[in-house]
């Protein structure tokens, strides 16, 4: 089943949407064959074109900061006296300068989520350990809890510390081994080449994003403005769409090594897990819109112990014409360039192409243990994802 074409925004606009999709339809396709075919590809070619592009948003953003530190020396230092009204001009340039560079600064603050430390869960921690040596990845110096079904790798806080977030709800929906195949997953992106984890880019991005943000307009100054507030919100507004482009640039030119790199965390988390339960967790990663159905039953009919515990069962059961339904949905999504996953069904195809025994096997009681460790949690974590749940649709 494919989707239709994109006949949205029509003449010149729809035909370049068309060809551009295209190209992301071929690129698509090209991936998931060669890993089909050879289990990994090198990567892509404009990636050097992408961190040329990073390179320069960082030099800019120094030179900004430079620029507008070295116009302090004629306001405030020694020397020739200047004019008052250049002295004021300078400094409201350099307080221009340094005010946008505080505000685009990169932020190392810890990433979002309730940490489990060791001591509160030592099991899980060991499960990690076990699944990062088989790996022969980092091991996580954080490991955090999330109200969502979802998993990340990343690093924050200052120095930058790799934090490992598994989001309960997905812990609480999977089976043992699928358990193990997410963790592996996600710790394996320590070796799959990611081009958006490493310092450059990811600093060129975050850069980028809050240009944009200090370029909008604030809402409060469209408020009834007057001419010169119109003026000068579209001004910010047209500028704010060069870090904007720029943004989206850089996110295509490493759309395809983000997906590489994808594959190659499914292939090596099935390394571990083994394949079946690499492809079972995937499969079911199509029924992620069910915990917001879960909440709900929990909430106004609860049957089971909390909301997660619905989710599991909610996955078990579900007729298979509707998760065949939901295959189908994802299956006739269009993928992008700058997408940050392939297609699930391209990573089917990949994973089942390479089968492979589990390395590491989690037992039921080994899992037991891991839930109990992680019980005291999920009760502010439900609450969390029932508010979140309900904000969405109130707003």
């Amino acid at each position: 089943m494919t989707a239709a074409p994109n006949q949205g925004g029509g003449g010149a606009q729809g035909a370049l949407d068309q060809a551009w999709q295209r190209l992301a339809d071929r690129e698509a396709a090209r991936l998931r064959d060669a890993f089909v075919r050879r289990a990994d590809v090198p990567p892509a070619a404009r990636s050097r074109v992408a961190y040329a592009l990073a390179g320069a948003v960082v030099l800019g953003y120094a030179a900004l900061l430079l620029a507008g530190l070295g116009l302090l020396v004629p306001v405030f230092g020694p020397g020739p006296g200047l004019h008052p009204v250049s002295r004021v001009l300078l400094g409201f340039v350099a307080a221009a300068l340094l005010g946008y560079a505080w505000q685009a600064r990169p932020r190392f603050g810890p990433l979002p989520g309730t940490e489990v430390t060791e001591a509160q869960a030592p099991e899980l921690h060991r499960l990690v350990r076990e699944v990062a040596r088989a790996l022969g990845a980092a091991r996580p110096a954080r490991l955090v809890l999330i109200p969502e079904v979802n998993a990340f790798m990343g690093h924050g806080g200052l120095p930058p510390r790799p934090t490992l977030g598994l989001g309960l709800p997905l812990w609480y929906g999977l089976p043992p081994q699928e358990r193990v195949a997410v963790l592996a997953h996600e710790l394996a992106h320590d070796r799959s080449g990611d081009p958006a984890r490493t310092g450059l880019i990811g600093a060129a991005l975050h850069m980028l994003a809050q240009a944009y943000t200090v370029m909008q307009p604030d809402s409060v100054m469209r408020f009834n403005p007057t001419i010169l507030e119109l003026i000068g919100n579209a001004g910010m507004a047209l500028l704010a769409w060069i870090p904007l482009g720029l943004y989206r640039l850089l996110l295509e030119l490493i759309g395809a090594d983000h997906q590489r790199a994808e594959f190659r965390a499914d292939l090596l988390a099935a390394g571990v897990a083994g394949t079946p339960a690499v492809a079972t967790a995937l499969d079911r990663l199509h029924l992620s819109h069910l915990l917001e159905s879960a909440l709900h039953k929990q909430r106004h009919d609860p049957e089971r112990p909390h909301a997660f515990a619905e989710l599991r069962h909610m996955w078990d059961t579900v007729p298979e014409e509707q998760r065949q339904m939901r295959r189908d949905e994802r299956a006739a999504q269009r993928t992008q360039l700058s997408a940050t996953h392939p297609p699930t069904a391209d990573r089917l195809q990949v994973v089942l192409s390479h089968p492979a025994g589990a390395q590491l096997r989690l037992d039921d009681a080994w899992a037991a243990r891991i839930d109990a460790e992680l019980l005291p949690f999920v009760r502010p974590l439900e609450a969390q994802a029932y508010d979140d749940y309900r904000d969405r649709y109130s707003s």
